[in-house]
């Protein structure tokens, strides 16, 4: 008989872990895999020990994903090098045709805070020490990256904000993206302690500021107000 009374907070099974709530069950499911590939690596890592990081079957896990590869391109598109929507959301896109140099240097900064979180940190050394730096998880995020940047340069040496001997875009968007994809590499990864994060954000910045300066340096009063330094 049970002698506990009707408000009695209910007793959980010792050492069950915690079961995500229904809402977040995807979502937990990608951060336990990011944690678990990150710690014994993708063929390190069963569908079995994802699911019951959170407290899940495996028909559950099964629910949401394939298989555990469909939980890895899970992964990669959230937490990898290109999760574009929620940086390019994150700035007014009207900076882009008022002020370029802004929009970029806004952009790259929501792009930093994004990949400066523990789970893509996590993923990021996941993908140099497993050999997928040439994965089709990895390439297909990168050219997404690459193909927006292009597109914005298109745009500005199309409409002249941009002179047109700089040209073409491509060349433009691989000299902008390179060094901030080589950034997140060495610098942004699980190992990296808080001051060398901290000074790869630094860098990073400045090579933006760089380059806007002298690629948009025509343009430079306009933004400004004010005349542009004569070396």
């Amino acid at each position: 008989m049970d002698e506990r009374g009707p408000d009695a907070p209910t007793r959980k099974r010792p050492g069950r872990p915690r079961k995500a709530d229904s809402g977040d069950t995807k979502e937990e499911l990608i951060r336990a895999a990011v944690r678990l590939f990150a710690r014994r690596g993708f063929e390190g890592t069963s569908i079995r020990a994802i699911a019951r990081e959170v407290g899940l079957s495996e028909s559950v896990l099964y629910a949401h994903f394939e298989n555990k590869q469909a939980v890895f391109d899970a992964a990669m598109a959230r937490y990898g090098p290109q999760n574009s929507t929620g940086a390019v959301n994150a700035v007014a896109p009207a900076l882009a045709e008022t002020d370029p140099p802004r929009f970029l240097t806004e952009l790259v900064g929501a792009f930093l805070e994004d990949w400066d979180r523990e789970e893509a940190r996590l993923l990021i050394s996941l993908v140099t020490r497993d050999g997928l730096l040439h994965s089709d998880a990895l390439r297909a995020p990168l050219t997404g990256m690459r193909d927006y940047a292009v597109d914005l340069f298109a745009r500005w040496l199309a409409a002249e904000r941009i002179p047109r001997h700089l040209g073409p875009a491509e060349r433009l968007a691989f000299s902008f993206t390179g060094p901030i994809g080589l950034a997140r590499v060495l610098h942004l990864h699980a190992e990296a302690s808080p001051e060398e994060r901290a000074q790869a954000r630094v860098d990073v910045l400045r090579h933006v500021e760089f380059f806007t300066e002298v690629v948009f340096h025509a343009e430079s009063e306009r933004y400004t107000g004010e005349p542009r330094p004569q070396p």
